[in-house]
């Protein structure tokens, strides 16, 4: 019997780590197609954790040049894309659109519920449409209350955990990663996503936080987005990498994570730590709300209560357990084996 060939294209540096998981088991049985898009550290990152595909397009800081570059490459994929059987893929408007075109069958994983509660801009509206045309659209639990009137039922599949889970339940810390950093006691700041089309905000309260940090003597490990948040800090006690590092190795060793995004306050939260997002939106993705609801994550835009919730807990060092994000991911992936083996009653 001739092996279904899946397409996996990886557009975003966390779809790297996400990937890095799924990809392992399911090759077992099937064939996979890689493909990948230039943006910050995804191709180094996935070339980091032996994922090889060839790289078509780049993103672009400039609206215009951004919304150009995605039209090219869907139809530059669509084009050039070897043969396969389903899609799979996260949160990406791209590989949708490109599996439509050749009219094969999608598997789309999402978490970002917040595009489908706000209005924002026409080409993100257009976007977040084009997403739910998936044929398969798996989600975290928490997100079903807003997707269910976004996304027929019989396409939709729920499971119980964040998206997070499902690569952190692999992890395993290298015990030499340490020796690439100048201190071993840290937090981890990541600005805000200004370049993303869903942040109505566009002010950054990244310098006030190192400022405030390293007053109260915290090392920083800063992780930039793109050229435009490569600030060259002053202080001595801020660290900027010159390479991509491994992001839960990173956590793990981190007194915890401040971002203005979400993936990373995320991760910290399910690997126990300490996990603060500063996201410039009132509203929030509803797996955010549920980690803050849980008390695993705070959400605050005010410096000093951010500061004042690391310090009540400055000394505190927890060994995450991995035994829930295990589960997690051997549900996610019963999900998706069984929508490409046609199991459809399978839940």
């Amino acid at each position: 019997m001739k092996r279904q060939r899946i397409w996996i294209d990886i557009v975003n540096p966390s779809h790297s780590l996400f990937f890095r998981s799924i990809i392992p088991e399911l090759e077992r049985e099937k064939k996979i197609i890689i493909t990948l898009r230039d943006r910050a550290e995804t191709v180094k990152l996935a070339n980091q954790f032996g994922i090889q595909g060839r790289a078509v397009g780049r993103d672009h800081e400039n609206p215009i040049m951004k919304i150009s570059a995605i039209l090219f490459r869907i139809l530059n994929l669509s084009l050039t894309l070897s043969s396969f059987d389903y899609s799979v893929s996260f949160e990406n408007m791209i590989s949708t659109s490109v599996t439509k075109i050749r009219k094969k069958s999608s598997i789309l994983l999402l978490d970002n519920d917040l595009k489908y509660k706000m209005k924002h801009n026409l080409f993100q509206d257009i976007e977040s449409r084009i997403k739910t045309v998936a044929d398969n659209i798996i989600i975290p639990r928490p997100c079903y209350p807003i997707m269910k009137g976004v996304i027929d039922k019989d396409r939709l599949f729920t499971y119980d955990g964040y998206k997070e889970d499902i690569y952190i339940a692999d992890f395993i810390p290298d015990k030499n990663f340490l020796k690439r950093l100048p201190f071993s006691d840290y937090v981890i700041i990541r600005p805000e996503s200004l370049s993303s089309f869903y942040v109505d905000d566009k002010g950054s309260i990244v310098d006030i936080l190192v400022n405030r940090f390293t007053d109260e003597g915290f090392n920083i490990i800063y992780l930039p987005r793109d050229k435009r948040d490569r600030v060259n800090f002053r202080q001595k006690n801020v660290f900027i990498p010159k390479e991509p590092l491994d992001g839960l190795d990173l956590i793990y060793y981190s007194r915890g994570v401040l971002t203005g995004s979400g993936t990373m306050g995320r991760e910290g939260a399910v690997m126990g730590k300490r996990s603060a997002i500063f996201f410039p939106n009132r509203t929030r993705l509803s797996v955010d709300e549920d980690l803050i609801k849980k008390k695993r994550m705070i959400h605050s835009r005010d410096p000093e209560e951010l500061i004042d919730y690391f310090i009540a807990n400055k000394n505190e060092r927890k060994e995450p357990d991995l035994s829930k994000s295990r589960s997690v991911k051997n549900e996610v992936l019963r999900i998706i084996n069984g929508i490409l083996d046609g199991r459809r009653g399978f839940l």
